[in-house]
């Protein structure tokens, strides 16, 4: 699994000591998050490639989406676990 580290360069040594630039904090985590949901997408793409779907089944019992979740945490899957949150969320 490859990681990125979403870093903005305003000149300071670390966004947290940053003083003055009060949108870099804004910045990077707009780039974590984007990237985050990317990989969310890929993701879900690739499995309906696979032939995956019914994430909006109502008729998918909650209580399956949350024991799948706590499995992918268990696996340490962290894309499926968002994931699998997503679905849980969508239904609530």
């Amino acid at each position: 699994m490859r990681y990125r580290k979403i870093l903005v360069s305003c000149g300071c040594r670390a966004a947290g000591e940053c003083n003055h630039n009060d949108f870099a904090w804004k910045i990077a985590l707009d780039a974590c998050v984007d990237g985050f949901a990317e990989a969310l997408r890929r993701r879900l793409y690739q499995k309906f490639l696979e032939g995956k779907s019914g994430w909006d089944n109502r008729a998918w019992p909650k209580e399956d989406i949350l024991r799948q979740l706590r499995e992918h945490v268990d696996k340490g899957d962290m894309i499926d676990v968002a994931n699998f949150a997503m679905f849980a969320w969508n239904r609530s």
